[in-house]
C-alpha cells in the first residue's frame, strides 16, 4: 500500500478507494455495543475495543493481505443486560439485517470476503445469522471475536471465572482495555463481582439484572495492561493467518 493511503475508509477518497478495490482487499467491519460495563469502564468498552483491535489488526496485515477498514457499526444485540442503565441495542434480527446487507455491498464490490472484528459477544448470533445468509449467496463472512484468547487467558488468570465461558468488566476484559485503551479505564473503581447464579441458569434465559446488582463478573482488581498485552499480541497472530487464509480462499474461488 503506498504510504500516502490509510486503509480506513472513513479517510479515503474516491480515487482512492477506486484503487484499492483493484487490490480485491478483504473488508473489515468492526462491531461493538453501548452496554453497561460497571464502574470502573464505560458503556461504549466494546465499541472501543472493536475499533482498536481493528486498528492494531490492520497495521499488522499491512503488506500481508489488501484490506479496507470500514467504520465501527457501535450498535449491537444486548439481552443479557438490555435493562441496565448503560445499554442501548438493536435487535438481533436488525443487526443480522444490517451485516448481511454491509456484506451484499462489498461483494457488488468484488470484494472477496468481510471480516468482523466483534468486540462483543451478544452479536455472536445475530452474525451467525447472517453467515449462514451470505453463504447461501457464496459470500464469505468471518467472526473474529478474538480468536483463541481462552488459552492465554487462562495463562495469566489469577481470579476466578463468575461463570465459565463468562468474560464481562472482569480481570480478562479489563485487562484488554488497560492493553488497547487504557485511557477508558478508572482502575479506582473496580470492584469485584461474582453473583450467584440461578441454578436453571444454563437452560433458560435471564437478565443479569434479575440475579446481580452489577454487570461486572469476577474480579477486574486483578488486570492489568501486562496480561492484556499477553492475550491480545498472540490473538492478532491468530486473525492474520486465518485473514491470510481467507483471502488467499475467496480471491481463488
Amino acid at each position: 500500500m503506498p504510504a500516502d493511503r490509510t486503509p480506513f475508509i472513513r479517510s479515503m477518497a474516491d480515487s482512492a478507494i477506486v484503487e484499492a478495490l483493484a487490490e480485491r482487499p478483504l473488508l473489515i467491519l468492526p462491531l461493538g455495543a453501548v452496554e453497561s460495563h460497571g464502574e470502573h469502564l464505560p458503556a461504549g468498552t466494546d465499541t472501543l475495543l472493536a475499533e482498536r483491535m481493528t486498528e492494531a489488526f490492520m497495521a499488522r496485515l499491512e503488506g500481508e493481505v489488501p484490506a479496507l477498514a470500514l467504520p465501527c457499526l457501535p450498535f449491537g444485540q444486548i439481552f443479557s443486560l438490555g435493562d441496565a442503565p448503560g445499554s442501548f441495542g438493536i435487535g438481533a434480527e436488525t443487526l443480522a439485517t444490517a451485516i448481511t446487507e454491509i456484506a451484499r455491498g462489498a461483494r457488488a464490490k468484488k470484494i472477496p470476503a468481510m471480516i468482523v472484528v466483534n468486540a462483543h459477544l451478544g452479536n455472536a448470533e445475530p452474525i451467525r445469522t447472517a453467515q449462514r445468509r451470505l453463504k447461501e449467496e457464496g459470500f464469505p463472512l468471518a467472526n473474529f471475536f478474538y480468536p483463541g484468547f481462552e488459552a492465554h487467558a487462562r495463562a495469566v488468570r489469577e481470579t476466578p471465572e463468575a461463570r465459565a465461558g463468562y468474560v464481562h468488566a472482569c480481570e480478562i476484559e479489563t485487562s484488554f482495555a488497560l492493553h488497547l485503551a487504557p485511557e477508558m479505564v478508572t482502575m479506582d473503581a473496580a470492584k469485584a463481582n461474582y453473583p450467584e447464579f440461578p441454578e436453571d441458569f444454563s437452560v433458560l434465559p435471564y437478565r443479569w439484572t434479575e440475579f446481580s446488582d452489577s454487570p461486572v463478573l469476577g474480579d477486574p482488581t486483578a488486570a492489568s495492561a501486562e496480561k492484556g498485552r499477553r492475550i491480545i499480541e498472540p490473538v492478532l497472530d491468530r486473525m492474520v493467518a486465518l485473514a491470510r487464509t481467507l483471502h488467499a480462499r475467496s480471491v481463488r474461488d
